[in-house]
């Protein structure tokens, strides 16, 4: 069995994709697993990992790591700057598992990117469905992002915060929420 994980993009405010916390294990072996090490390891999307990607699709993958290579590799298009790629892969991801927060997320990363505003938020609503999901601080960190470029800065805040609560010492929410400054009402 192949053993591989997704990788969660989040935006800083420089609109510079991190790593996030967030992976989605899932078992195997071979070059999805690899697919998986290059994403995990913070590849820029070099041409050998992304032909490592694709490589694992000439293998019949259950359902659930063929999701997981077209995250993974969407991953590592979107580092390398090809949002487009990206984007066509991680809507491959969700063709396969709807419900797959991950790719939403990272969906939304992209979209981010490509100021798709309004379809960012869509993706991002339908991972903050599961209110005990390990990566609703990055669905709560992206669409602060877009609140921000909005210029809806309550609601950034508010994302923000509640970010931090269900993960206090967070960095890239840290940083965030000290651009922003809060005054009494009246």
């Amino acid at each position: 069995m192949k053993k591989i994980s997704i990788i969660c993009l989040v935006l800083g405010s420089t609109a510079v994709a991190n790593t996030a916390q967030a992976q989605l294990v899932v078992q195997g072996k071979g070059d999805a697993a690899q697919c998986y090490q290059y994403a995990a390891r913070g590849n820029t999307g070099s041409n050998e990992a992304v032909r490592t990607c694709t490589e694992a699709f000439s293998v019949i993958l259950t359902r659930k790591d063929e999701a997981a290579t077209f995250v993974n590799r969407g991953v590592l298009y979107m580092r390398s700057g090809n949002q487009e790629l990206a984007s066509q892969d991680y809507q491959s991801a969700l063709a396969l598992n709807p419900n797959l927060a991950e790719a939403h997320v990272n969906y939304a990363a992209s979209l981010i990117r490509l100021k798709k505003y309004d379809a960012a938020i869509e993706s991002l609503e339908k991972a903050l469905v599961d209110p005990k999901s390990s990566i609703r601080p990055e669905a709560l960190y992206n669409r602060a992002i877009i609140f921000d470029y909005k210029e809806n800065y309550k609601g950034a805040y508010h994302d923000l915060k509640a970010a931090l609560a269900i993960r206090p010492n967070w960095e890239p929410a840290l940083d965030l929420i000290s651009q922003y400054e809060v005054r009494p009402a009246g």
